[in-house]
């Protein structure tokens, strides 16, 4: 009985509600003066500026001039005291009261009676400074900070950003690393990929081969990912290569007198009829300004073609078959070779050859480049046989000494690419599996760390390196294109 009077005292009774709690600024104000300590205790102990900068000026000696002339004067001169010296980080109050002579009775020394520091501290650095001297760390180097904002300004911006130091490349080993191919997603291009190209201002590939098919890939060295493919039916493609900055392929073929151009932005393509007498586009160049291709005919013909509407301007005529050529980086000079030993100069104004040099020890010539810089000219030979020239040597004398002569084929020669940088010549010939060397400039050696024994390169066919040598492709006769990451030099 009394543990139910107990239970129904407890839960029949009304509940209570909590009281909440009512907010109180002066509460909270006394709180914070106690945790936070009182603000105007800091602003009234804060002094003025004129009371610390005039502390005993009257009024009337405010409105002189010339106390107003000494005063800035002398604020100035204190501005530029305070920036130039620098204030210690620690002081000692003990530092100006202790005395050598206290030193000495404290350590039960004598010092010497000539000393004469009074301070003790200063002379423990003057004995230092004799025994050490003055460290790196407490040299004060004067640093110009307007200078330095300016280029910090600079370089804030991305349209001025420094270009980078490239270094010297280094001669007999190269670092090379081989990675995806640049064609793995389609490999429908032709069991001979003619033609692979980087674009000159996108990482952008094309790649092209006899079964008539262009694709355009997006280079990375991982995926590589398909761009676009364009198909000409029943239209081998012996050579492709962008034109107009990259706005536009030109792809010709040996079997047929008329070329297609595909167009990139519009992505439309159109076929192009050839000008009369030119039976075939097998093998053609462009000028280093964009403005003028040359293409090998037959029988010693040389045919010049405008880039913007692919109409004649020009015929030149050697004495035998050309099948090689080359423009100077300046665009007013072609040199061309073929069946015979004698390289011929031609002025692009005057359609004349002004000069006939003779190729040291060449049959037959089956390529021929020229070095970015114009310093260097190379000659493939159908018997195997690179010559390097100087080319001030080529244009001036009648038989040219060759810098370096190559030996390490025994096929013809069928391509030479220099580099963007003019530090590399590759060579290669489709006549034997791996035949593919890459020459160091100047100093003229062969890399003997590639192609190894585990490369598989097979029949080399078309070669070109990207606009800042990052990359390395090298097409073949089993429809591949492969890609090389040269390390030395930037991603593209």
């Amino acid at each position: 009985m009394v543990s139910k009077t107990l239970y129904d005292q407890k839960f029949t009774a009304p509940l209570r509600k909590k009281r909440k709690s009512v907010y109180d600024p002066i509460e909270e104000a006394r709180l914070e003066r106690i945790v936070f300590g009182d603000p105007s205790d800091i602003i009234n102990n804060l002094s003025n500026d004129k009371d610390f900068d005039e502390p005993n000026v009257n009024k009337s000696d405010k409105d002189s001039p010339t106390d107003n002339n000494i005063n800035n004067d002398s604020s100035t001169h204190n501005d530029t005291c305070e920036r130039d010296c620098k204030k210690a980080a620690w002081i000692d109050e003990d530092d100006t009261q202790y005395s050598v002579q206290d030193a000495a009775k404290a350590q039960n020394r004598r010092l010497p009676n000539d000393v004469p520091e009074k301070l003790y501290k200063d002379f423990l650095h003057s004995k230092y400074k004799q025994l050490v001297g003055t460290p790196k760390w407490a040299e004060l180097k004067t640093v110009d900070t307007e200078s330095d904002d300016l280029n910090n300004e600079i370089l804030k911006h991305s349209c001025h950003l420094e270009k980078p130091k490239v270094k010297n490349l280094p001669s007999s080993i190269i670092d090379i690393k081989a990675l995806s191919l640049i064609n793995k997603q389609t490999h429908t291009e032709g069991p001979v990929v003619t033609s692979v190209e980087f674009h000159p201002s996108s990482t952008v590939a094309l790649v092209a081969g006899t079964s008539g098919i262009l694709s355009l890939f997006q280079v990375d060295g991982i995926e590589n990912n398909k761009l676009h493919t364009m198909q000409y039916k029943k239209f081998p493609i012996s050579i492709a290569k962008f034109l107009r900055d990259g706005t536009e392929v030109l792809l010709g073929s040996q079997y047929y007198p008329h070329c297609h151009s595909y167009n990139l932005i519009s992505g439309k393509t159109c076929k192009i009829l050839l000008p009369h007498g030119i039976t075939n586009m097998q093998k053609y160049e462009v000028s280093p300004d964009g403005k003028m291709l040359a293409l090998c005919g037959r029988l010693g013909d040389i045919f010049l073609l405008t880039i913007s509407s692919k109409e004649l301007i020009g015929t030149l005529k050697m004495n035998a078959r050309c099948r090689s050529l080359c423009f100077t980086p300046d665009s007013k000079t072609l040199i061309t070779h073929g069946d015979g030993n004698e390289m011929y100069i031609w002025d692009i104004n005057s359609r004349v050859c002004i000069h006939r040099a003779i190729d040291d020890g060449c049959l037959s010539c089956a390529s021929i480049a020229m070095s970015p810089s114009g310093q260097f000219l190379a000659t493939g030979s159908k018997e195997g046989v690179v010559n390097l020239y100087d080319t001030k040597t080529v244009l001036e004398k009648r038989n040219p000494v060759p810098l370096k002569i190559v030996l390490n084929f025994v096929t013809s020669i069928t391509n030479l690419k220099f580099n963007p940088y003019s530090e590399i010549l590759a060579m290669a010939s489709d006549k034997k599996h791996n035949a593919f060397k890459m020459m160091h400039l100047p100093s003229c050696t062969v890399f003997s760390n590639f192609p190894t024994f585990q490369t598989n390169i097979s029949m080399p066919e078309a070669i070109d390196f990207s606009p800042g040598s990052g990359y390395l492709a090298i097409s073949n006769k089993s429809s591949s294109a492969f890609l090389y990451r040269l390390k030395h030099y930037g991603n593209y």
